[in-house]
């Protein structure tokens, strides 16, 4: 991650970041992927074939958290063969219950959110209550409509419990309060890492199994990424008092505290999320062929 007024450079296997608190050095191999989060950066031309070359990824994102591109090393091993096993699946069925087992893992982390927020929540017992209905509901679900309502029925409950954690006003994608652009943007960061995943898994982000297919819209890296929102929800949670916003989004400030912080969480020692991501991708396209 790089800061207003960064210049990226590679020299003899390293990258360079340079700055005016002054330069750090990171062994080209030892890195992933740069996220370029705000404007006024440069980056050479040297130090994207460096990068490209080594297997890392260069992500371009909008003031809103928004993936606007992500430059990586072409990959074409299996792809075809993987896609149209991908594209067979959610045809026949069966990618349905890819989805339903995504949207199960999203909210057994809501819950473990809730859990997590017990003693600050009046109406615990309330919200308890309701996500372990929708989780019932979730599991008799035979429809992709089933699943949608199950999904909506334990997102009520946990907004509503987001709302006393944080005092926001309810999640709203476009809202411009600092706490719903926070989770806009750390939403951003984790589809970006979503989306690569699934590219080096030789799968179509495009074509997904729940939300509807529409141009330029990765249906599939959306999602894929359900299961680990509620990990961006706790990091902005933790940051909601100091979120600042003007004109709907982030400060800069803000921006590069949550993208620290929501970075910190992907790549935690403990529960590598960045690597459980991988894994699944990989899991996935291994799977869909049998």
């Amino acid at each position: 991650m790089a800061a207003y007024g960064a210049r990226i450079r590679a020299r003899k296997g390293l990258l360079l970041v340079e700055t005016k608190e002054g330069a750090r050095e990171y062994p080209l191999h030892e890195v992933d992927e740069v996220l370029l989060l705000t404007g006024g950066i440069s980056i050479t031309t040297r130090a994207l074939r460096a990068l490209l070359a080594a297997g890392a990824t260069v992500a371009v994102f909008s003031p809103r958290g928004e993936p606007l591109g992500i430059f990586m090393k072409p990959i074409g091993d299996a792809t075809g063969a993987k896609r149209r096993c991908q594209y067979k699946a959610a045809e026949d069925g069966r990618g349905l219950q890819y989805a339903k087992s995504w949207v199960f893992k999203k909210m057994l982390g809501q819950r473990d959110n809730i859990k997590a927020w017990r003693r600050r929540l009046r109406g615990y017992s309330q919200y308890a209550e309701s996500l372990a209905k929708a989780l019932q509901a979730l599991r008799d679900a035979a429809s992709p409509h089933a699943v949608l309502e199950a999904e909506a029925a334990a997102a009520e409950a946990y907004w509503a419990a987001y709302r006393e954690v944080t005092g926001f006003p309810g999640r709203d994608q476009e809202g411009r309060d600092p706490v719903n652009a926070g989770l806009n943007y750390g939403y951003g960061i984790l589809k970006a890492l979503v989306y690569k995943s699934l590219i080096l898994a030789g799968l179509d982000p495009y074509v997904g199994f729940l939300h509807v297919d529409k141009s330029g819209r990765p249906s599939l890296a959306l999602d894929f990424m359900e299961q680990w929102r509620p990990r961006v929800d706790a990091v902005v949670a933790k940051m909601a008092d100091k979120l600042e916003s003007e004109g709907g989004l982030l400060t800069r400030r803000s921006r590069l505290e949550l993208a620290a912080a929501v970075l910190e969480e992907l790549h935690a020692a403990k529960r590598p999320l960045s690597a459980e991501i991988h894994r699944e991708a990989r899991a996935l396209a291994r799977s869909i062929c049998t």
